[in-house]
Formats: structure tokens, sequence, C-alpha cells
């Protein structure tokens, strides 16, 4: 039954001897021409068939003999004249390249049988019919007036090949294919389903109204069962998907010229300029008009700047629909093409990094050439991608490999992989400078690998480079961080440098020393500041990226208590432009330097943004993002941001990571267990101190330990610790370091030499950053002398008032161990949506998981999921906290 067709059946019925069907694909363009053989058959007309196809169009004739063949051995096929006997007889043999001086046979033939009765003949797709039979059907369609022969045929709106424009002339605007309306849609829908209007009305969303994927949407719709009822619309949606993947994976295999388009669009990617595109496909300017209006905007769009844009699905049909070895050959046509129209090497090489085998060192250089440019615009991974490729193909014993792995070492992201890389090539590089400059290349981030990195330096010997020299050198004290008695011999040579401007070389050695002599309080802090101030009068920030520099100086200064030295360069080292390691080293920077202000609260955003976003390969040496967000956790006494970088932190044996464990490990453990965490923080302290990092302002574990001996009444082992703590922090000499040991000394002594230290710690602290320390130091001054001096108490504690609310620590209280310290903040109010908050109040009131789930009518995993959101919005720990984090907040 057919809806919506009166206009063209009328137009049918009166239509000449030539009638074309036109439309979009799906519209029912085939089920007219079967109506206007119907209409032919019930006036007494006999009726031929035939249909091209994609698959037959190299079939001499193949149309041709689908019409006559049925009349082979007919009885009404008898007595014709001898041209029509001769094309039968031909279509009958085993092909009919005998009939191509006969192309007027089929109308004689035609003509002949009309003489006994009418002749219609109907040939659908005939784009796709062979070359000889659509010179065939050209032929005959000029001939038809005055006969009783009606031909009927399936054309394209825009017709290219000569032959169809010929046949489309003859038959003029003929009959068009629409597409249903919404009352059509509806009215097909009912006749096979007593379905509701909303499942109509999605019908028609899914299919367009387009007859064709109606009728499979609604045969896949009885399949599953669907009965046509509002609550079936959504999975008949995801049968609609379905129907419309399934309409252009066929649009793409039958219609070529849609095919290529949408492998060039796809192939091309961010490239696809509408001219590469046809360039790429082989098509002129209609062709490639045709298939975009065939593909339609569901499936190809058009970006702002006029580049075609295609849908995911376009993409994953195209992808199923080539072989590996087409996409291959298309991305190689691509990158050919794209050279020669001029474009930069990086987007060559994108497309060389798809083909199964690069050509000649043209390949190469360009891959090389990419890998620069791409290291220049802070894309590391994408250049280790470009070098990697460019690897594969080259032959072990290429003169240009040791090369290739060096520029591949010095841009690969993974410190692990770089060391690799570089093993891999020294010993095909010559020795002497060439092998020297290759391990100079070495990220400092893999020398911290340790001892491979230490005997490939000692191989690139024989240089006298005055920048490889001191390159060479910084690598192998670098890779030796963790050994003892290193950090004393990097002071003294630190101390053996001369104080002249550094060149490139000079100053990543001096950073290298300074730090290895920063970790074990080998130099005072007014020694290392100057240190790190020269080498920071010597390094633009504009220019810096995640290297040495960003890497060390700033943390020397701010161990120095220098913050303000180092914040205008790390402002400008974090411009728009700067690389992810780059900005993670920032982010690390400003936090800690807002630590050392005494504002932990504001230092938790670039924190854990740094942490969010380090690379595994940024677990070196000090750990830097994890060491921040610990030291924000317990500064903030954060549990669930400890219990987060416990989770997140890699599964690795580097010493900082084993510090940051530990330390978190006890910081949790401190309430409920102090003979736990005492563990922990001694546990920690051992391996410290074996590596010789015993500079309290790095790793202030003593402090901690001392105050949890002391809780334990283990007095002699708290003074001990104490007393350590004290020397290493007078060494060191930072005023908020040397306070902060004299507060831990004060909460283990008696009363009268507990004022001594601590006004001691007060005057040290006046005018020092750290103003929630010199808080703190108020704070315990001012209660150690309220029964003595009142009025200095007074003083003291609102001192210590303003300090603590001037830098967002907010009120200051006594704790456990004797010592001040800020009291936890109050949670911030949030917005609950209306699910979590029920969730909420039934898991307050006792309600398991399981119950709520029942009485809500939601699984169990929606409970955890709102249970896991309301635990992220407000901060806490768990189940046990709601009850009175919900009762502070009523």
């Amino acid at each position: 039954m057919l809806f919506e067709r009166e206009t063209q059946e009328a137009a049918l019925r009166e239509t000449g001897e030539v009638v074309a069907v036109r439309g979009e694909t799906g519209t029912g363009r085939s089920a007219l021409l079967r109506l206007f053989g119907r209409l032919a058959a019930d006036g007494g007309a006999r009726v031929l068939r035939a249909g091209g196809a994609p698959a037959e169009r190299d079939l001499r004739f193949g149309v041709v003999r689908q019409l006559v063949l049925p009349l082979v051995g007919d009885p009404c096929a008898t007595g014709l004249p001898p041209i029509a006997a001769k094309l039968l007889q031909s279509a009958a043999g085993p092909d009919c390249s005998g009939a191509v001086p006969l192309l007027h046979g089929l109308h004689v033939l035609l003509v002949s049988l009309a003489a006994r009765e009418p002749v219609v003949v109907l040939v659908d797709d005939v784009r796709w019919a062979d070359e000889p039979s659509v010179r065939a059907l050209a032929f005959l369609a000029g001939r038809l007036r005055g006969t009783r022969v009606r031909l009927g045929v399936v054309l394209p709106d825009s017709p290219r090949a000569p032959t169809l424009q010929e046949i489309a002339r003859i038959a003029g605007p003929g009959v068009r294919a629409h597409a249903l309306s919404r009352n059509g849609t509806r009215r097909v829908v009912d006749a096979r389903l007593d379905a509701d209007p909303a499942f109509a009305t999605a019908c028609h969303e899914l299919t367009g109204g387009r007859p064709k994927d109606l009728d499979e949407l609604l045969s896949r719709a009885f399949a599953h069962r669907l009965t046509g009822r509002a609550v079936d619309c959504v999975p008949l949606r995801q049968l609609g998907a379905s129907v419309q993947r399934e309409r252009l994976r066929l649009l793409v295999r039958r219609e070529p010229e849609v095919g290529a388009l949408a492998r060039a669009v796809v192939t091309l990617g961010r490239h696809a300029e509408p001219e590469l595109v046809a360039r790429l496909a082989g098509l002129d300017a209609a062709a490639c008009a045709e298939a975009r209006a065939l593909l339609g905007a569901a499936w190809l769009g058009t970006a702002v700047d006029g580049r075609l844009v295609p849908e995911p699905a376009l993409v994953r049909v195209v992808e199923e629909t080539r072989s590996a070895a087409d996409t291959a050959a298309a991305h190689r046509t691509a990158a050919a093409l794209l050279a020669s129209q001029g474009f930069p090497p990086e987007h060559v090489a994108a497309q060389l990094l798809s083909v199964d085998a690069l050509r000649g060192p043209g390949d190469v250089t360009t891959l090389r050439t990419a890998a620069v440019a791409a290291q220049r615009r802070g894309a590391p991974d994408l250049a280790a991608r470009y070098l990697r490729r460019a690897l594969l193909d080259l032959p072990p014993d290429d003169p240009g490999r040791a090369r290739l792995l060096t520029e591949l070492a010095a841009a690969e992201p993974d410190p692990r992989a770089a060391v690799r890389y570089l093993v891999q090539a020294a010993p095909l590089l010559p020795a002497g400078r060439e092998r020297a400059e290759a391990v100079a290349r070495i990220p400092l981030t893999a020398a911290a690998r340790g001892p491979l990195v230490t005997d490939l330096v000692r191989t690139a010997t024989g240089v006298d480079d005055p920048d490889l020299v001191p390159r060479l050198e910084a690598r192998e004290w670098f890779a030796a961080l963790e050994e003892p008695g290193r950090a004393a011999a990097a002071a003294r040579r630190l101390r053996q440098l001369p104080d002249r401007p550094p060149g490139p070389g000079d100053r990543e050695l001096r950073a290298v020393l300074l730090l290895a002599a920063t970790l074990g309080g080998r130099v005072t802090a007014a020694e290392a500041a100057r240190h790190a101030g020269v080498l920071l009068d010597h390094e633009p920030a504009r220019t810096v990226r995640a290297g040495t520099a960003l890497r060390i100086v700033p943390l020397v200064l701010i161990a120095a208590g220098r913050p303000d030295a180092v914040a205008p360069w790390l402002a400008s080292a974090g411009g728009p432009r700067a690389t992810t390691a780059t900005r993670v080293l920032v982010d690390v920077h400003q936090a800690l330097a807002l630590l050392s202000r005494g504002r932990f609260a504001e230092a938790a955003d670039p924190a854990e943004r740094a942490f969010r976003a380090a690379e595994p390969g940024g677990y070196d040496v000090l750990a830097l993002p994890a060491t921040t967000v610990a030291l924000v956790a317990d500064s903030a006494r954060r549990r669930d941001l400890a219990r987060q970088v416990l989770e997140d932190l890699p599964d690795s044996d580097d010493l900082a990571v084993f510090a940051v464990r530990r330390g978190l490990q006890g910081m949790l453990a401190a309430r409920e267990n102090p003979d736990a965490a005492l563990a922990q923080f001694l546990d920690r302290g051992r391996l410290l101190d074996r590596a010789g990092w015993r500079n309290p302002a790095i790793y202030a574990w003593r402090g901690s330990a001392a105050l949890l001996a002391r809780r334990l009444g283990r007095t002699e082992q708290a003074r001990q610790l104490a007393e350590e703590h004290h020397r290493h922090s007078v060494a060191w000499g930072a005023p908020a370091i040397v306070g902060r040991s004299l507060r831990v000394l004060a909460a283990l002594a008696g009363r009268r030499h507990a004022i001594e230290l601590l006004r001691e710690a007060v005057e040290l602290l006046d005018g020092a950053p750290d103003e929630l320390e010199a808080a703190k130091a108020c704070a315990d001054l001012g209660t150690c002398l309220r029964e003595t001096e009142p009025e200095a108490a007074r003083r003291l504690l609102s001192r210590a008032r303003e300090l603590a609310e001037s830098c967002g620590a907010g009120r200051l209280e006594a704790r456990e161990d004797g010592t001040f310290g800020h009291a936890e903040q109050p949670r911030p109010t949030v917005e609950l949506t209306a699910g979590e908050a029920t969730v909420a109040r039934l898991a307050a009131g006792g309600r398991t998981n399981t119950e709520i789930a029942g009485e809500l009518s939601i699984s169990r995993r929606a409970v955890e999921k709102h249970l896991t959101s309301l635990y992220r919005k407000l901060k806490i720990d768990g189940r046990a906290q709601l009850a009175s984090v919900l009762g502070a907040g009523s």
C-alpha cells in the first residue's frame, strides 16, 4: 500500500513514451516504478523489467539481457524480423558481444512485440547500468513516438553521463518521489501497528519520512516485539540509529563518488578543505557536489573556515569499509598531496604516521623535521610519535639510526624509555664529541634513573667543550642524588665553581649541585639563595620550559624563605604557550610559595591541579606534584586529600615517592593510632637519612615524630628527635624552619625554658614570610604567659589571631601535642541535587545502600554514585560523618 502517492500515480497515468522517476535515495523511487508497471499491466501491457547494479557495470549488455531473456522461447516472440531474432539469439548466448552493431535491434524487437500488445520497459537504477545497455536505452528512448512501447527509468537528479542526460532530456520533468509527511508516516505506522502518536512521531524523526527506511525500522521494531507504545520510543531510537548506520554504509558502498568523497574527508582530517578533498578523491566539482548532497548535513558538516567535517558515524563506516592496505595507501597519497601544496612538515608527517611503510630518506626527513617543530611548540608526545614512526622502518645498520635514537630520547616524555633509546644509541656512535652530545641530551628526569646513566656518561670521554663537559657532569651528579655522601661532595663542588655569569651547561651543573647540597642541608639558606639568584638572573622566564632551572631554582628559593624572589619569574614562565609539564611545575612551585607564607587554603588548587596533570615521568627525584599535595593535605588537615594522593601514587621505589607515602600514612594514623604513625615517620626518616637528605625545609619529619613520641610518653626519644630537628634547622637557617623547631623544643621543655624558646621563635619569625608559623608561635607564647604576664599574653594572642586570619587559616586552637595549630575550616555550603539530598538524609539515618535503593526504587549502583558525589561535595571521608555535617548545615 502506497501512502501520499496520489499525485504521482495520476502523473504516471498521463506520462508520455518515456517516464523518468527521480528523488532522494530511500524516498520510494523503485516503488513508483513498480506502480507504473502495475498500472500498465492492469491496462493489458506486457511489462519487461531490469535493473542496474554497481557490481555488474562491467557486464556488457547486462541490462539488455535482463529485458530480453524472458522472451527467449516465448511463443509470442515468433515471426520476429531477422534483426530482432538475432538479438534474442545473441542474448541467449554466453555474452552479448555480437549485439554491439545491433543496438537498434532492441527497438525493432520491442516495436514488433508492441504490434500485438502494448509493451512497457522498466529499468531501475539506470545510472548503474553498463554503458552499452545505456546506449541501447538512449537509442530506444529517442524512437518511441508513435509506437505502443513506453520506457520507465529511475534516474538521478543531475545525471553526468551524456547518454543518461539524453534520456533525461527526452523524459522531461517526469515524476518525483517525496518523503512522507508526518501524517503520512503516522498512517504507515498505524497500518502495521496500533501505535501511540509519540511512537509515530519518533518514527518520522528517525527516518525523515523515507518509506524505505521507515519500512526497515518498523520491521526491526516488530522483530524486537515493540508494540508502538510511548515507552517503546527509547528502544525504537536505538533501532533507528542502527537503521541510519546501515543506510550510510549502503550509501558509501553503492555510490562510488560518495565513497571516494567520504574516504578523502576522513583521510585528510583537519585538512579536509574542499579543493584538497576533490583532488584526493579524484572527483570533479559536479561529482563532489552530488556526493555531498547525497551524504547531506547529517553526516558531513562544514566548519566555519569551510573545511568538511565528517560525523563520527561516517568515520566509523569509512574505517569499516576499507582495508588496512587501502587506508595506508590513502594516507600516503594524502601525504604527497599536502607536500605538493606546500603544507608544513608536521601536517605531512601526520599522514605518514598511518602508512604501512616509509619510502626512502625523504619520509624520514619529513618526520624528523616535524618532530623538531612539535617540540618547539611544546608537544613532546607528538614529537616522539613522529620519531618512533621514522625509526620503525629504518634498517638496524642504517648510519642514521643512532642519531634518530638520540633525537627520540630527547623528545620521549617517559624517562625510562628515553634511557633505553640512549643505551641503544651510544654503542652506535663514535666515541668523542658525537657520543657526548647524545648523552648530554638525556633529560634530567631520565638521568634520575641511576647507574645506567652514570655508565653512559663515563663512555662519553675525550671531550673538551665548555658547554658539554658541565652538562655531562650535571647528569652524573643527578643520577647519584640518592647516594650517601653525595650531598657533602656536591656542596664542595658547588663552592669550587667560579662566580661568573654561567653559560647554559654551567647553569645546569650549578642547579644540580645546588639541589644536592640543599637536600642534604650542606649549604645555608643564605648561600643557597645566593646561588639560586645567580641562576635566576641568567635564565629568562619567557624561555623557560620544564627543564633544570624550573625544576630546581624555585624550590631552593622557597626552601630558603625567599618565595617573593621567585613569584614574578613563575608568573612569566607559565604563559599561555607553556607545555603541560611546564604548567605542572609552575603550579607546584606556586603552591609551595603559598605554603611557605602559611596560605595553605590558597595552595590547594594549584597543588591538586598539578597532581592531576602530572605525567608518570614526573615522579623523579622529589616527586614534586605528589610531595606538594601531601604538604597541602598535612597543612590543611585534609584526610580526604591524603587518601586520594595515596590511591593515585605510582607503584615506584623512588625515595621521594616512598617519603610521600610514609608521610601521608603517618598523618592519617596520628589521630587514632599514634604508635603506627610514629613508626611510619621513623621508617621514612631512616631512608631519607641514609640518602643524606636531612634538610628540614624539604622533609621535616623529625618535628612530627618528636611530638608523637611525647604523646606516647617516650620523653627521651622525643627530646633527641626535637634536638636533631633544631640542629638541622639552625644549620639551614631559614627563619620559618628554625622557628618551627623552637616551637617543637618548647613543647618538650619546662615552662621557664619553653618561654625562652618561644620568645626567640616569635622574635625570629617577626616579619618572616610564613605568617601562619608566626601566628602559632605567638599563640604558644601567649598561652604560656597567661598567668604571669596577662597583658603580654593578650597582645600576643590578639596578634596570633590577626596573623592567622590574614593568611586564611581562621581560628587557632590548642592541639593534643601541646602546640597551637589552625582549627579545621568550616565546610562550605554546597548545593545538593534532590536525589543526593534524599540519599544523604536516609544514609545519615542509618539506612543501608540496599534499603535506600528499595525505598527509592533505584539501583544500588545509583545509590553508591549519589554517596560518592556527596562525599566529594561535602569533603568528608564517609558515611560516619554525614549526620554531623548535615546537622551543622541545617
